[in-house]
């Protein structure tokens, strides 16, 4: 049986995986800084979880949450603002969650994890192409694209790492904003948390696959 750890679990794209995976068996960790939310789903599926800022103490969230087959960097928050607004504050800030964050975790689970196991980070169609106001965002989703790439390389052959570059979803993060104006963005219209998690499994499972970035994004891309 697959343990695989999930941050950001309790809510939105990582509930959704979440579920995908214990349908399929996997034995999971939410981790999260809500304890409500985790509390709630973890019992609806039967799985561990974590209270924990991700931020600090990798190495002893792993220790405490393995031995992990898996381990899916989900967690991440939103930034909007334009050029003249940015400070290097919200540019640290974003980093650490979604750059920092996921390179520690991944380095501290590698080297625990089992032959054929896989981190999948969570990424972002911002990271190929930006939009006004999401810049600082764009820019950390877009390290994080490169750090699944060398991470793909030098976990090879034991283990594997891919990303999912997901366009617009409704969930707590896209509260506020035009989602009409948005789907028409996509050929397909705006996705569900569903869609995540079904691709999320497809490369959590495929052996063959690393260093992928699969868009999951209704044709934003195109």
């Amino acid at each position: 049986m697959s343990r695989t750890l999930i941050t950001g679990g309790g809510t939105g794209l990582g509930a959704a995986i979440a579920r995908e995976l214990a349908g399929v068996g996997h034995d999971l960790v939410l981790v999260g800084r809500r304890e409500e939310p985790l509390r709630s789903l973890a019992e609806e599926l039967g799985a561990a979880w974590q209270i924990a800022d991700i931020t600090t103490g990798a190495q002893g969230l792993i220790e405490r949450c393995g031995p992990l087959t898996h381990l899916v960097n989900n967690a991440g928050h939103a930034h909007t603002g334009a050029v003249e607004d940015w400070s290097a504050e919200d540019l640290r800030a974003l980093l650490e969650v979604h750059v920092v964050a996921p390179a520690m975790l991944a380095r501290a689970w590698a080297a625990q994890a089992p032959q054929g196991g896989c981190a999948l980070n969570i990424s972002s169609t911002l990271a190929t192409r930006s939009a006004p106001g999401l810049g600082l965002y764009a820019a950390a989703k877009a390290a994080l694209s490169s750090l699944t790439r060398t991470l793909a390389l030098e976990l090879a052959p034991r283990c594997r790492a891919n990303a999912l570059r997901v366009g617009v979803v409704p969930t707590e993060m896209t509260q506020g904003r035009d989602l009409a104006a948005l789907a028409a963005l996509h050929p397909l219209g705006l996705g569900a948390p569903e869609d995540v998690g079904a691709a999320a499994r497809f490369l959590l499972e495929s052996r063959w696959i690393t260093g992928v970035e699969l868009p999951v994004d209704g044709g934003l891309l195109l």
